[in-house]
């Protein structure tokens, strides 16, 4: 939906699209419940009277309350039951200022606000708070009084004076408010009222409230104040507002004292009362006040001290501000305000002794306690523990909440919270300065800080922390924002005394910083919030580095400093509170003064102390963090900091490095034996988890280190052996300590020798002595034994070195060139180790030995396939090949093997039979699977396929390559394409889309012939079809399908065929291929189809697949323009004539008689285009012109099809013009019509024609008309289509005929002598969407029919025949009734008014005839009346027939006719001109326009007229105009009856000013009802009607007493034109006679407008009478001269227009036009004509 601009309807001016501006009604008692139900507040009543009393100046204020005795009288030893009582009374008195005359003024006006700037009260509405439990208020103030009270829904006050004797009763100086219950209503409860008036007494000036009950005092509370003092404001607040509009000027404060003085019953609750009594009294009441009350009739007194801070504000708003505001709240901003809080201080708030909750109500505990006030508290909570009164403040109406609706007020109050928020700013500081003068003590070094201090200020910050407010959250931001902006920083209690915030840091665990000014943890924990949220505004800071680099600059830190800034460092980092670069720099500044290691620079440090790696008392490097601080961290948390454990390689750099010269000698790691082995030791339990690298560095720091401890001193590792050997002694063996202390593999590792080098074992092998010489195998044997305890390096030279015999040869060979001795590998011809043992055994310690050395198990697969494929014989390939299999997975060739490699090691064979081919291939080249040999792939030997898996060879070749094959060499013969189509289809899953796209795209299908049954070609599967015995819907194969020729249809094995229609071959041809056909080779696909049948079912076939179609716009278009559809062809034989020819030859009349005989006529089936053929939807037309035309086949799906591709119908080719005679009135015309809709709706729903029908039949039946006319003739003619031969337009004649109306309705026009059957085609054509050729004949059958004769046939018509009947009957019961009615009123009337009637006859006669006429007769005289309601016209009374003469054709003074006036203007006829309004629905009426009225005639039975089973209605006469004789009567209701007079001084009342400035409605069309009569009247009576559209604006006053004009908006510069002035004002003294001087209707709801072109003579909008001077223009100038001698006549005007004014007043009583508004306006002039005859006589010049 398109975006609407509401900004352009806001400005869019009043009347018109901007709708109508008009003052509101007021219903008081409404207004005031509605507004009371805005109070939600509890207490609203005494709230608003509680504070107009403080306005008023009052010291003391009484609450009475009088009871109405249904408990029984109030006693003291009963106390405890006042909750109980009903109260009937309350009087509430104060003894400020009596009220002054404008106070009584203000008071009986609702919504009017105090207009004192200074006052609180706004809107007007505090005092009507009272009609919430009353309807009788009495104010008594001084001398005077004032009550209200309610008539009706009106509220109405009385003020008086009070006598003197009662003055001397009262005391002058009390206002009292004296408020009868409307009902007994149950009293407050106690407790809660009570401290509700504590409250009030809080922040209202006031010193007393007084409480009773029956005269009994339940509470007395006294407010005593010391003098203000001005109160230091601290220097560092800024006192302006955010937006600099307020400042506070000046801050006082009071001492104030609270006295208190209750019944104690007052604090127990209503329902403990009740439930409990007096038994459970005592606990609540130790809860609840001091301990020494102990009893309800007991009075309570107590004290509470606390002081009142006020702050004196100025404020300077802009003008534009204050403007706007004042508009708001209906008076200026005040330009100075005040707002108020409480302080109390913990030594006030240990002194106060009232505990109750009278206490927590003026000083509250909670947050949701303490209020805002603006006079009362609202319901809008402060944010902190403290009220804040704000008397300035803008609150809601009903005073529950501080406004933020409106813009400005919004505005204005957060202002003035902002400056609430810098009050308590100021307050805090004070008081936060006097704490800080106990904490100095004269050293500002040492302050004081006790528990003492902590306490006071603790609740202080208590006080002024800020949480949330409610409702509003935005108000308490406001505040909290005043407070914490105003200034930069707030005093806190710190360890070096009282300190701004900007100066301290917060509250934190630290010990190591000695000068910095924190927040203790005392002091933190006694206002942990107020401190977490001074920090989370950013006002004070935490420690940061700049404050640490200071205090680590001054001073080194000892142990105990250091790891306190450790641990605060680290749980600073992992609570993201410092990253790890600050700390970076913190330690950079650091030094630590260690016991031990002196002063450590902690910049240096990379490691920590780790005694699990490195025990305590070793020496450490100067980079690690010494032990004694170390110990107290977990290693994590060190680590994070940058430093890690002291690893066993940069200790061990440490001890043999630079710095070991600066160790003692006991710690030197090459002279002494004992610290050698305990670093030796402590090396070896790290050894283990070292890493190579480490490992290997420390074997380098030490192997050139005399670190070893034998008993030969200190030797190198690699001199040291580990045990003895005998062939060797006096070895340096390793100690004993060393040995039991440290591992034999670190040992080891450095170097210690555990046996004999290997040199001395070559020696052997190669010795040329016999006795010492080795066998390699002797070797072998010898050092399996050994190899534990040989090196790395002893491996490393026997794997390099050759020392092993081969079998192959006589020479040594290395290890790694021979294959351990096996048959398999010996058949092979691999080299192989010489073992003299031949029963070798892979399992011995010498092979395992060998196989560590390099000795080869078994040949890798890349060595046994080269073995295979360089081959000679096929036998050596098999041993090779059988090996591989063998060995597959024992030799894990499995995950080594790639069946990629190119090597062509594979027996495979290609083709099949006697063309087959053995190939030596690759694994990839060949595949497993025999059916592939049919697409020429090379297949694997047969014996090794089971073992193809093995070998890598697929059993099937990839898809993708089948397809390539497959269309590349396409099946030559039958059984070929079914074994490849077969094998295809069990592989269709594998197919992917290309492939699918190839196979169908390739013509790969053989196409047999029929006669030889070879080859003949191929196709793609797209242009084929699989034969099939199935395929027609008919049942039929395809053999049987007539297209058949025209496509290749194949037939294959079922699993062949599968694959096809896969690829895309069908069983049938597509809709759209057999269009496509059909269109480029109509008449070949019409022959073959064997004539019209199986076309057309082919036809038909196309428009069910219409979707299908439709997407090929070629088609389509070819379609249009092939000749392909089949058109019928109608001749006659023997060359008789067409009925258009019959009918354009004869003498304009086509109808035939029932005796006449149609020629017989011959159908022929043609193609044509489908532009060239007509779609039959014209029964009637078609059968004129279907020789003519070639005509579509008459079904439904053929007919849609041909409209889609061009056909047209049968309505839009033949051009009907019909002619119409002179129109006839006809009497019959509503039964006609009835019977026609009677009969056409039975129609529709017993044929369920009701879903074919073009247009709705209820609207059809509200749309329809009927007239009679004398002849129609039809001319009809074809259009838009070329015919076969030329022919002439057809004219015959007809008795019935329908058009459309331009308003969207329909007219059925009928001769006299009408037929059914004619009005029935008339009806099908208009209403069915597609009429059937019986359509007409069926329906005309029904219209035929009566119902009597329908209901024997069948159809349901009883309920249509009761109905007739009951109208009928009812018709006519009701006619005579009025005519029995009518005759009655006459007969009592004759009498009262002939001798009044004779006498204005008399004066009539005697006044001569008018000015530039002839002289009347005596009847000439006489008034023109129109009939009236209900009256019997066309019969004379006796008086009449004796008294009148024959009468003449004369004229006839319309100004009373009113019917008349609108029909004349209408028609634009003489304002002399005659006409009546009809008085009966049976009155004849023009059917068209400018005809004249019928003759009476009785009804006629012609075709369509009465039922023949219910009889007419009586005849009717025509009404004629009664005139008012002396012995004639109106036949209107007497005027002496007093309840019509009452009801037309109703429609008087009824009358009101239009206080619109512009008047906009949109036209509304006015359709009468049933009455054929009213409907002909319809036009005229639209002149005053005001659904007319109008679009009027306020112009001005025609004069300065009125009446207001209104001028279109069509109308140039909206005004009216200069020529019409003089005439403008002859219509206003004109319109105020009749309104004044004849109605006597009040003279401001007349207007006057001007337009240019409507058709309203005037109209009445609500009760606002409108009148046209446009028409008083046309009537004073076909009417008068006023350049004349005699100038205007204005009782020729009077003579129009009264009758216009009667119009108008009587639909004050009736809003429609009709019978009832007829009499009212007809009783008006009846009523008042008298008056307007003694105002025309007045003002006729031509008297």
């Amino acid at each position: 939906m398109a975006s609407i601009d509401f900004d352009a309807l806001r400005r869019a001016p009043v009347g018109g699209s901007g709708g109508v501006s008009e003052t509101v009604a007021v219903n008081h008692r409404a207004l005031i419940t509605r507004t009371l139900s805005k109070y939600p507040v509890d207490h609203a009543l005494f709230r608003e009277l509680i504070q107009n009393s403080a306005d008023a100046g009052a010291t003391t204020v009484k609450v009475e309350f009088f009871t109405d005795g249904s408990k029984g009288p109030i006693k003291m030893d009963r106390i405890v039951d006042v909750q109980k009582q009903t109260v009937k009374r309350l009087r509430i008195s104060n003894d400020g200022m009596n009220f002054r005359p404008e106070d009584w003024d203000r008071l009986r006006e609702i919504a009017k606000g105090n207009p004192d700037e200074t006052k609180i009260g706004a809107f007007g509405v505090g005092f009507y708070s009272v009609f919430a439990v009353t309807d009788e208020p009495m104010v008594l103030s001084g001398a005077t009084g004032m009550n209200f009270y309610y008539k009706g829904d009106q509220l109405h006050y009385r003020r008086f004076e009070i006598s003197e004797e009662m003055q001397k009763q009262a005391t002058r100086k009390w206002t009292s408010i004296d408020l009868p219950y409307s009902s007994a209503k149950p009293l407050p409860e106690l407790p809660h009222f009570t401290s509700f008036l504590a409250q009030s007494l809080t922040f209202v000036k006031l010193q007393q409230i007084e409480f009773t009950v029956d005269g009994i005092p339940l509470l007395v509370i006294q407010k005593v104040k010391s003098d203000p003092a001005k109160l230091d404001i601290p220097k560092e607040i800024n006192l302006k507002s955010l937006d600099r509009s307020m400042q506070m000027d000046r801050v006082e404060t009071e001492s104030v004292q609270i006295k208190a003085r209750y019944l104690n019953v007052t604090q127990l609750g209503k329902s403990e009362v009740e439930s409990k009594g007096i038994v459970s009294f005592g606990l609540k009441f130790i809860h609840a006040f001091t301990a020494d009350a102990e009893k309800p009739t007991e009075y309570t007194e107590a004290v509470l001290f606390l002081r009142n801070i006020t702050g004196y504000i100025s404020t300077y708003p802009s003008s534009a501000f204050a403007k706007k505001l004042q508009g708001a709240i209906m008076k200026p901003p005040p330009r100075h305000a005040s707002i108020s809080m409480i302080a109390l201080s913990k030594a006030e708030a240990d002194s106060s002794q009232l505990k109750s909750g009278i206490a927590s109500q003026i000083f509250p505990k909670e947050f949701e306690d303490a209020k805002v006030f603006i006079g009362f508290p609202t319901k809008q909570t402060t944010a902190l523990k403290s009220h804040i009164a704000t008397p300035q403040a803008i609150p809601t109406m009903e005073r529950a909440a501080v406004d933020t609706a409106n813009a400005y007020v919004k505005d204005w109050n957060k202002e003035m919270m902002y400056m609430a928020g810098i009050l308590t700013r100021i307050v805090y500081g004070t008081e936060m300065s006097s704490i800080g003068s106990l904490v100095s003590s004269g050293d500002a070094k040492k302050p004081v800080l006790n528990p003492e201090i902590f306490d006071k200020a603790g609740f202080i910050m208590s006080q002024f922390y800020f949480g949330s407010s409610t409702p509003d959250a935005r108000i308490g931001q406001y505040i909290a924002t005043g407070f914490w902006k105003s200034a930069k920083s707030v005093p806190l209690v710190t360890t070096k005394g009282v300190k701004p915030s900007t100066e301290a840091r917060a509250m934190e665990d630290i010990t190591f910083l000695k000068n910095v000014a924190m927040i203790p943890k005392e002091m933190y924990e006694g206002a942990p919030k107020f401190h977490d949220q001074v920090k989370t505004l950013g006002l004070i800071r935490t420690v940061d580095a700049s404050d640490i680099q200071t205090e680590f600059r001054n001073r080194a830190l000892d142990s105990a400093d250091m790891i306190a800034f450790l641990k605060w460092a680290i749980k600073k980092v992992k609570n993201s509170e410092m990253s790890m670069a600050e700390l970076g720099t913190m330690l950079g500044y650091a030094l630590l003064a260690d016991e031990k290691m002196g002063t450590i620079d902690m910049r240096s440090l990379m490691y920590y102390h780790n005694t699990s790696i490195i025990p305590a008392k070793m020496p450490v490097p100067y980079t690690c963090l010494p032990y004694t601080v170390a110990k107290e961290f977990r290693n994590a948390d060190l680590e994070m900091i940058g430093w890690k454990p002291l690893d066993i390689y940069s200790w061990v750099m440490h001890l043999t490095g630079t710095y070991s010269g600066s160790l003692p000698i006991e710690q030197n790691l090459s002279v002494s034996p004992d610290f050698a082995q305990e670093v030796l030791s402590t090396i070896s339990k790290q050894w283990y988890p070292q890493v190579t690298s480490v490992k290997t560095a420390i074997f380098e720091l030490l192997r050139e280190l005399t670190c070893i401890p034998t008993q030969k001193g200190m030797k190198k590792p690699s001199e040291s052996y580990l045990h003895d050997i005998k062939m060797f002694p006096d070895l340096p063996i390793v100690s004993e300590a060393v040995k039991n202390s440290v591992s034999e593999e670190l040992l080891v590792y450095l170097g210690v020798r555990k046996t004999i080098e290997l040199k001395y074992v070559m020696e052997r092998l190669h010795s040329d002595t016999k006795a010492g010489k080795w066998s390699s195998q002797d070797m072998v044997v010898y050092l399996a034994s050994q190899q534990k305890d040989m090196q790395s390096t002893d491996f490393t030279f026997l794997k390099e070195n050759e020392i092993v015999s081969s079998e192959n040869d006589d020479r040594l060979h290395r290890v790694s060139e021979l294959y351990q001795p096996a048959d398999e590998l010996r058949e092979m011809g691999l080299p192989l180790l010489k073992w003299s043992d031949m029963n070798w055994n892979p399992r011995s310690s010498e092979a395992l030995f060998l196989f560590k050395l390099g000795l080869k198990s078994h040949p890798p697969v890349q060595t046994v396939i080269e073995l295979a494929a360089k081959a000679k014989t096929e036998e050596e390939r098999d041993t090779a090949l059988l090996y591989f299999i063998r060995y597959f997975d024992q030799n894990k060739y499995r995950s080594v093997y790639n069946s990629n490699i190119h090597e062509q090691f594979l027996p495979a064979t290609i083709g099949s039979g006697e063309k087959i081919k053995k190939v030596t291939v690759a694994p990839r080249e060949c595949f497993s699977s025999s059916s592939v040999a049919l697409f020429g792939f090379p297949v694997l030997r047969e014996d090794l396929q089971a073992e193809a898996w093995k070998f890598g060879v697929q059993i099937y070749p990839p898809i993708g390559d089948v397809v390539s094959r497959l269309v590349a060499v396409p099946p030559s013969s039958l059984e070929q394409a079914n074994k490849m189509f077969t094998f295809m289809a069990g592989n269709i899953s594998d197919l992917r889309n290309s492939d699918v796209n190839l196979l169908n795209s390739s013509a790969f299908i053989p196409i047999f012939d029929e006669n030889t049954g070879n080859v003949s070609s191929y196709a793609p599967p797209s242009r084929v079809f699989i034969e099939s015995s199935t395929t027609s819907s008919s049942g039929g194969g395809s053999k049987d399908l007539f297209y058949r020729s025209f496509f290749n249809f194949v037939s294959f094995d079922v699993g062949a065929n599968a694959f096809l229609r896969y690829c895309g071959a069908r069983d049938k041809p597509s809709m759209l291929e057999l269009a496509r056909l059909t269109v480029a080779e109509p008449n070949a696909m019409f022959v073959n189809a064997g004539g019209y049948a199986k076309y057309n079912e082919l036809l038909v076939n196309f428009e069910r697949n219409w979707a299908q179609l439709a997407g090929d716009a070629k088609l389509l278009a070819d379609m249009k323009l092939s000749a392909f559809v089949v058109g019928r062809k109608f001749s006659v034989p023997g060359g008789e004539k067409s009925v258009a020819a019959a009918a354009a030859a004869g003498d304009g009349e086509s109808d035939f008689d029932e005796d006449d005989s149609l020629a017989d006529e011959d159908v022929e089936y043609v193609l044509a285009r489908a532009s060239e053929i007509v779609i039959n939807d014209d029964v009637v037309n078609y059968n004129f012109f279907k020789m003519e035309i070639l005509s579509a086949p008459f079904e439904p799906e053929i007919e849609k099809l041909y409209q889609r591709i061009g056909s047209l119908k049968m309505s839009n080719v033949v051009q009907e013009s019909i002619s119409l005679g002179a129109s006839i009135n006809s009497s019959d015309v509503s039964n006609v019509r009835k019977r026609i809709l009677e009969r056409t709706k039975l129609y529709l729903d017993l044929n369920d024609r009701i879903e074919n029908t073009k247009v709705p039949f209820p609207h059809f039946e509200k749309n329809l008309r009927i007239s009679s006319v004398s002849r129609i003739q039809i001319q009809r003619s074809i259009i838009r289509l070329a015919l076969r031969r030329r022919q002439e337009p057809v004219i015959t004649s007809t008795t019935a005929s329908m058009t459309k109306r331009p308003d969207g309705g329909w007219t059925m026009y009928l001769v006299p002598k009408f037929e059914y059957f004619d009005v029935a085609q008339a009806l099908v054509k208009v209403l069915l969407e597609r009429p059937t050729p019986d359509a007409a004949t069926v329906l005309e059958s029904l219209m035929n029919s009566s119902l009597s004769s329908l209901e024997r046939r069948g159809y349901n018509v009883k309920r249509l025949i009761k109905h007739q009947r009951q109208e009928n009957e009812a018709a006519k019961a009701a006619h005579n009734k009025l005519l029995e009615e009518a005759r009655q009123k006459e007969v009592e009337r004759k009498k009262a008014e002939e001798a009044e009637l004779e006498s204005l006859k008399q004066k009539l006669m005697a006044s001569g005839p008018l000015q530039g006429e002839p002289a009347p007769s005596s009847s000439d005289k006489e008034l023109d009346l129109p009939p009236s309601y209900g009256s019997s016209s066309g019969k004379n009374t006796d008086s009449q027939l004796t008294r009148s003469q024959p009468q003449q054709p004369q004229k006839q003074d319309k100004s009373f006719d009113l019917g008349g006036v609108f029909n004349k203007l209408k028609r634009g006829s003489s304002r002399r001109s005659s006409a009546s309004l009809p008085s009966s629905p049976r009155e004849q009426r023009p059917l068209i326009e400018g005809t004249s009225a019928p003759r009476q005639q009785s009804p006629t039975r012609v075709p369509g007229g009465w039922d023949d089973d219910v009889p007419p209605p009586q005849q009717q006469q025509q009404q004629r105009p009664q005139r008012i004789t002396s012995g004639s009567s109106t036949g209107s209701a007497p005027l002496t009856d007093s309840a019509t007079r009452q009801l037309l001084q109703e429609g008087i009342q009824h009358t009101a000013a239009y206080r619109g400035e512009n008047l906009q409605n949109d036209e509304q069309q006015w359709m009468p009802g049933q009455d054929v009569a009213a409907s002909a009247a319809a036009s005229a009576e639209q002149m005053c009607d005001r659904t007319v559209a109008h679009d009027l604006e306020f112009s001005g006053m025609v004069s300065n007493i009125g009446p207001k004009l209104y001028v279109s908006r069509g109308v140039p510069d909206r005004q009216v034109p200069r020529e019409l002035q003089g005439h403008m004002k002859l219509f206003g003294h004109t319109l105020r006679e009749l309104a004044v001087n004849v109605f006597k209707v009040r003279w401001d709801a007349i207007h006057m407008y001007y337009d240019e072109n409507g058709e309203s003579v005037a109209f009445n909008m609500n009760g606002s009478l409108f009148f046209n001077l446009r028409y008083f223009v046309r009537d004073v100038r076909a009417t008068q001269t006023l350049a004349s001698a005699g100038g205007f006549n204005m009782a020729k005007a009077l003579d129009y227009w009264f009758p216009v004014m009667a119009h108008e007043l009587a639909h004050n009583l009736e809003h429609s036009h009709g019978q009832r508004h007829s009499f009212f306006a007809e009783t008006y002039i009846q009523q008042f004509a008298a008056a307007y005859r003694r105002v025309a006589k007045k003002h006729d010049s031509s008297v």
